[in-house]
């Protein structure tokens, strides 16, 4: 929002798309670092889904990569990357550097759920990370978005 108003861009529309990208981008957060965040003690997942799913606290701290956990995190991702992708004509309508520095910004947390997907929601045993070929893919993306 402040990026906005600095760019001279805070129209309601740019706003309510920028409020979609940013609650998705923590989000991601959160599901990346499910395993740091239970040792401080903390669970950022919904307990209705949590119980809708199955999966229990106890499940969390055994890092048990149950078919639940997986339909779960599964579950978490589409409604992350349903909130970034909503948000995401943001992206074209904001000309020059802000425009293209948030299509990165949403092709890294697409990214983030992408590796998510790929290990079948395991953020107990690998906490993904965008790496240099990430890195590529997501300047690519961003590119052609």
């Amino acid at each position: 929002r402040i990026m906005l108003h600095l760019y001279q861009a805070a129209s309601a529309e740019n706003m309510k798309d920028s409020d979609k990208i940013c609650t998705a981008l923590q989000i991601i957060n959160f599901w990346q670092d499910v395993a740091i965040d239970w040792k401080k003690e903390r669970i950022y997942l919904p307990m209705e889904d949590m119980v809708k799913f199955g999966v229990t606290e106890q499940d969390i701290n055994q890092a048990k990569l149950t078919p639940q956990w997986q339909a779960l995190m599964q579950f978490e991702i589409n409604r992350a990357r349903k909130l970034m992708l909503d948000g995401s004509p943001l992206c074209r309508r904001l000309s020059g550097r802000i425009g293209f520095e948030l299509r990165l910004v949403v092709q890294g947390g697409l990214r983030i759920l992408e590796k998510i997907e790929q290990v079948n929601g395991d953020v107990f045993n690998q906490r993904p990370t965008i790496g240099k070929w990430d890195s590529c893919v997501m300047l690519w993306r961003a590119i052609f978005m």
